[in-house]
């Protein structure tokens, strides 16, 4: 729509669109839907260059927040990212109207000149708009030289639409307030019930990192580092466009990441370029970042982070929410920690630090249940140890238990990397051998001996025994096509060739 030529066509304009721009503003849901239709409309109503609105940042930083102008191109990249900070300050210092000269604007923020030279810009009036006690936002127009200065009547009828969008934008910002903490409410209860949906630590993470997301919706990508001895390490990785998995930068020894677990406390960085803790960081690193604590009864477990790819703020009202949520987040961690460890001493030997019989249990079912679908063989060794009652009985159980753990660690030192070696019970271990017949299985299992019989064990100051190992075999599906016959037979060929060693002293010596 264009603008009037004369002055009845202008109060006919005004009118029409006045009437035009209150009904749009009575369908209005939202807050920035009303301040867009006011900037539209102080556009297309009044003679003027250009109109905008920017939200008043309540913490430092670029002190303007640019939500809408027109038209559309009316400010470049570069005028974007000039901090305003020291605008916003004097500003407020006045809370009223501003019609001023475009140099005092040249004056505060000498980076507008380029901009201001180009568009020919003449005279700028700012209206602020409140809530309660504070500016929360700005209306900015501009005049060029040819379109003259802020005639009286104009700046009377601005002020007048601006105090009425003023009371309806206090009205939505209060409804948009209470209806953000009922959707927060919402979104912590649901990610409380999405982190303690699973026990599997890996997901777990990923539905922290997909909840603070979500109330982060600016947010460019997530991390957690888990904290342990004083390292950091990776735990998990979420974007925006749903890529997880791969971390973005490993945390700096003298970083944020760091810096917040040593400090136990929230740090938001809203321009990486300028902060001391990024002084010796990559030169292409830019935007902002929070680190925050993962604290469980005052101990760091973790940190998480939230980045953005250019320089914001972060207000307090989302270092709140955030908080609440590592809160969430650092007690279901521990839970998984410590049910992982529940179940890590279940189905491991305390002794020798072996996966136990309930563990060789369940891995050999799994083991039987790939076999039978894709055809594989295996096979299952008993072994036992020769000679160990006579070192318990002769030196005690606490160099027989010595004994049971160096056995231990030889037989894994010696074995492949695909074999699952158990403790079956008192001088007993069990061995699965995935993809293994029985000749390759002997193979194997007399690499396992050779190495038992040179591990020396300490039985008294000065003096050392070896023992040998007795093993039967038993293959899968030769054999047998049950776990449990796999296991007894192997146990019987194994007494079976036991026998020829047992009470002999060929089964130990004493150095």
């Amino acid at each position: 729509m264009e603008s009037p030529h004369n002055q009845s066509d202008g109060i006919k304009y005004i009118s029409t669109n006045w009437d035009f721009l209150l009904q749009s503003i009575r369908l209005s849901q939202t807050s920035d839907h009303t301040i867009r239709l006011v900037v539209n409309y102080l556009f297309s109503t009044y003679n003027i260059a250009g109109s905008a609105f920017a939200g008043v940042l309540s913490q430092g930083g670029f002190g303007l927040d640019w939500k809408f102008r027109q038209p559309e191109d009316l400010f470049t990249e570069n005028i974007l990212a000039i901090d305003f900070s020291p605008l916003v300050s004097t500003f407020q210092t006045a809370m009223e109207t501003w019609n001023v000269p475009v140099e005092l604007l040249i004056n505060i923020l000498p980076q507008t000149k380029e901009w201001c030279d180009h568009l020919n810009i003449e005279r700028i009036f700012l209206v602020p708009t409140h809530l309660e006690q504070d500016i929360t936002g700005v209306f900015v127009l501009f005049k060029n030289s040819a379109q003259g200065i802020f005639e009286p009547d104009e700046i009377q009828q601005i002020r007048s639409l601006v105090g009425i969008v003023e009371i309806i934008l206090q009205w939505q910002l209060k409804t948009e307030q209470i209806e953000q903490k009922i959707f927060e409410q919402d979104k912590m209860l649901r990610a409380s019930l999405s982190m303690t949906e699973s026990l599997n630590l890996e997901e777990v993470l990923n539905a922290i990192l997909k909840n603070a997301l979500e109330l982060i919706p600016t947010a460019h990508d997530a991390h957690i580092f888990l904290y342990e001895n004083e390292i950091l390490n990776f735990g998990a990785a979420l974007f925006h466009d749903g890529a997880s998995g791969e971390v973005w930068a490993e945390p700096r020894p003298d970083g944020l990441t760091y810096t917040v677990a040593r400090q136990k406390k929230i740090i938001a960085v809203n321009d990486i370029r300028s902060h001391e803790l990024f002084r010796n960081a990559p030169a292409d690193w830019h935007g902002s970042i929070i680190g925050i604590p993962l604290l469980n009864d005052d101990t760091v477990i973790g940190v998480m982070t939230l980045a953005n790819l250019v320089p914001q703020n972060f207000n307090e009202h989302e270092i709140q929410i955030l908080n609440r949520l590592a809160d969430q987040a650092a007690n279901v961690i521990q839970n998984v920690r410590t049910h992982s460890l529940i179940i890590l001493q279940a189905f491991t030997d305390p002794l020798t630090g072996l996966p136990n019989r309930r563990s060789f249990e369940w891995e050999a079912q799994n083991l039987l249940n790939l076999a039978h679908r894709y055809g594989y063989h295996f096979s299952v060794a008993m072994l036992d140890l020769n000679g160990f009652k006579r070192i318990n009985d002769t030196y005690g159980h606490a160099v027989g238990d010595d004994t049971l753990r160096i056995i231990a660690h030889c037989m894994k030192s010696a074995m492949r990397k695909s074999d699952f070696l158990a403790r079956y019970g008192g001088d007993e271990f069990i061995l699965l051998l995935p993809e293994t017949d029985t000749k390759v299985g002997k193979i194997v299992l007399q690499k396992i001996l050779d190495r038992v019989q040179k591990c020396y064990i300490p039985v008294e100051s000065e003096k050392y025994e070896c023992l040998s190992v007795s093993y039967g075999l038993a293959t899968y599906p030769s054999d047998d096509l049950e776990i449990k016959n796999l296991v007894n037979l192997a146990d019987k060929n194994m007494y079976e060739n036991k026998q020829f060693l047992n009470n002999s002293k060929d089964n130990y010596l004493v150095v």
